[in-house]
């Protein structure tokens, strides 16, 4: 008579094997959803606190801080002026904007539809030390002089004259004064640098065409995405939220800072100006020592 073998007992590291597997295979759609886009191969990754619409859920994003791709470049609508997104420093959270004024091949159009920034100080802060700003001034009479012909937009043509100076030009007072019935139709920040004393509407193309850096606002991302998971937002709750692979979490998917207070990840206005002195002081120095 045979004798009946033994059931070859099943080692309990084989469904652990296969839990993690599952766990590691099987992704929240959450996480997912917010992996990071570009709009095009060579453009910027595009990640919390910005999300580009029809790419990315809402979620995966900061509110009011949606981007669209427009022919291959990000761009971010502030008060109707559309800025193409140049680069973003997500470590130091800065962004480099640059107005679609300037085409694609490097033209300049002419700024008929540029209107005044308004930031929202709880989204955006320029640094008012390297930033200034440019008037476009629209509908100037034909009888301006030599010192104020020099502004003239020539890409605008002589009908319905454009000028264009800095905000703290001594001549933007005569030109209220020459051109009467005038209409500033906006402003635009501008970075200097390059040594210019004037401008004008013959350098001021070069001018725009630097772009500007302006720093936002918004809860730090920096400790769900050192643990391995994708910054998000409770549009419901008005929370951040990090996105880990098995479900949302509140900071990180590490499991002993999960239940940290999320309220401490919004800085005030106040800390961000700190630590935007911080960042600017250290600019500085490095700049010293080149």
């Amino acid at each position: 008579m045979k004798r009946l073998k033994k059931p070859t007992s099943i080692n309990p590291l084989f469904f652990t094997f296969f839990f993690f597997l599952k766990q590691y295979l099987c992704l929240h759609p959450d996480y997912e959803a917010c992996v990071p886009k570009s709009c095009s191969e060579n453009g910027p990754n595009i990640s919390y606190p910005f999300f580009i619409q029809g790419l990315q859920n809402s979620s995966c994003g900061y509110p009011g801080l949606e981007l669209n791709c427009t022919n291959g470049s990000p761009i971010l609508r502030i008060s109707n002026n559309d800025f193409r997104v140049e680069n973003i420093d997500y470590e130091r959270r800065y962004l480099r904007l640059q107005t679609t004024v300037i085409l694609p091949n490097h033209t300049v159009a002419c700024p008929w539809n540029i209107q005044n920034l308004t930031l929202d100080p709880n989204r955006f802060l320029i640094d008012n030390v390297t930033t200034t700003k440019l008037v476009f001034i629209s509908n100037c009479s034909d009888n301006l002089n030599a010192s104020l012909d020099r502004y003239r937009i020539r890409s605008c043509g002589r009908i319905g004259k454009m000028l264009v100076m800095l905000a703290n030009d001594t001549n933007l007072r005569t030109v209220d004064e020459t051109c009467g019935n005038v209409s500033r139709i906006g402003t635009l920040p501008v970075e200097l640098g390059g040594g210019e004393v004037v401008i004008d509407g013959g350098n001021y193309a070069e001018v725009v065409e630097r772009g500007f850096t302006m720093r936002w606002l918004a809860a730090d991302c920096g400790p769900c995405r050192d643990s391995g998971g994708r910054c998000g937002f409770n549009n419901t709750s008005f929370e951040f939220r990090c996105f880990c692979r098995d479900r949302p979490h509140w900071l990180s998917c590490k499991p002993d800072e999960v239940h940290k207070d999320a309220s401490n990840q919004f800085p005030s206005k106040t800390q961000f100006m700190g630590s935007h002195e911080i960042i600017k002081n250290q600019e500085l120095r490095s700049a010293s020592h080149r």
